[in-house]
C-alpha cells in the first residue's frame, strides 16, 4: 500500500481533479441558470398566442370600464385610441378595442382625477351618494372580471402585470368596505333625526381611477400592443 502511494501519479490525479471540478461547476451553472432560462423562453415563445390573448382580455376590460365612466368631458375625450396587437406578429395580429380617452398622456390622468373631485364638490351629499353607489357597482364588476382573468390565466400573464392588477383589485375591495360606512346612519336619516353631511369613498374613487389609468398606460406600452391615436372632430 505504501509503495502504491509512492508510485502514484499525483500530477495526473490533481490535473484530472481540477478539470473535473471545472466541468462540474460549468454543468451546475448550466443546470441552474441556462437550462431553466431557455426552457422558460421556449415556453413563452410557444405560448405567445395565449399570452397575447390574455393581455388583450385585460385591456378590453379596462376599455369597457373607462367607457362606462361618468367622469368625462370634451376636453379629455378629444382623442380616440384604437388598440391592436403588434402588427409585426401577423399571425396573432388583431383589433382589441377603442377608447375615447388618451391614457398615454399623463396630463389626462390628472384631468380625470380633477374632474372626479369637482363632480362630487358640486353635488349635495344625497346625489353624491347615488353617484358613489353607481361607481361601486361598476368597480365591483370590474374587479370581479379582472380577478377571474388573473386567477384562471396567470400562467400566460407576466408576474408584474399580475401584481399590478392584484393591487388594483385590492384597492377596489378596500373602497367597497369603506363604502358601507355611508349607510351607518340611514336609520337616523329616515327618522328625520339627522341629515347626510358627507359621503365616504370619494377620495378612494379618485385614487382607483389614477391607479387604473397608470396601469392601462403600462399595458398599452407593452411590446405586444400597438396604439393608433386619432383626433376627434
Amino acid at each position: 500500500m505504501e509503495q502504491f502511494f509512492i508510485d502514484f501519479d499525483w500530477n495526473s490525479f490533481w490535473m484530472n481533479f481540477i478539470v473535473s471540478s471545472i466541468f462540474l461547476m460549468i454543468s451546475i451553472f448550466i443546470s441552474i441558470k441556462l437550462i431553466p432560462h431557455f426552457t422558460v423562453k421556449l415556453l413563452q415563445k410557444k405560448r405567445k398566442k395565449y399570452i397575447v390573448s390574455k393581455i388583450s382580455y385585460i385591456i378590453q376590460e379596462f376599455c369597457e370600464f373607462i367607457e362606462k365612466s361618468p367622469f368625462k368631458n370634451k376636453d379629455i375625450t378629444s382623442e380616440q385610441l384604437s388598440i391592436f396587437t403588434n402588427k409585426k406578429d401577423l399571425k396573432n395580429h388583431r383589433f382589441i378595442g377603442l377608447i375615447d380617452l388618451n391614457v398615454l398622456k399623463k396630463i389626462t390622468h390628472l384631468k380625470v382625477r380633477k374632474l372626479i373631485l369637482e363632480s362630487f364638490t358640486k353635488m349635495n351629499p344625497e346625489d353624491g351618494l347615488e353617484l358613489v353607489k353607481k361607481e361601486k357597482i361598476n368597480l365591483e364588476n370590474f374587479r370581479t372580471k379582472l380577478e377571474s382573468i388573473i386567477n384562471y390565466h396567470s400562467m400566460d400573464i407576466d408576474e408584474e402585470i399580475i401584481s399590478d392588477v392584484s393591487q388594483l383589485c385590492l384597492e377596489i375591495r378596500t373602497f367597497e368596505i369603506k363604502y358601507r360606512y355611508n349607510h351607518s346612519i340611514d336609520d337616523l336619516i329616515e327618522k328625520g333625526l339627522t341629515k347626510r353631511k358627507g359621503v365616504f369613498g370619494i377620495n378612494e374613487i379618485s385614487d382607483i381611477y389614477h391607479l387604473t389609468l397608470n396601469l392601462f398606460k403600462k399595458l398599452l406600452e407593452l411590446n405586444l400592443i400597438e396604439v393608433e391615436i386619432k383626433k376627434k372632430e
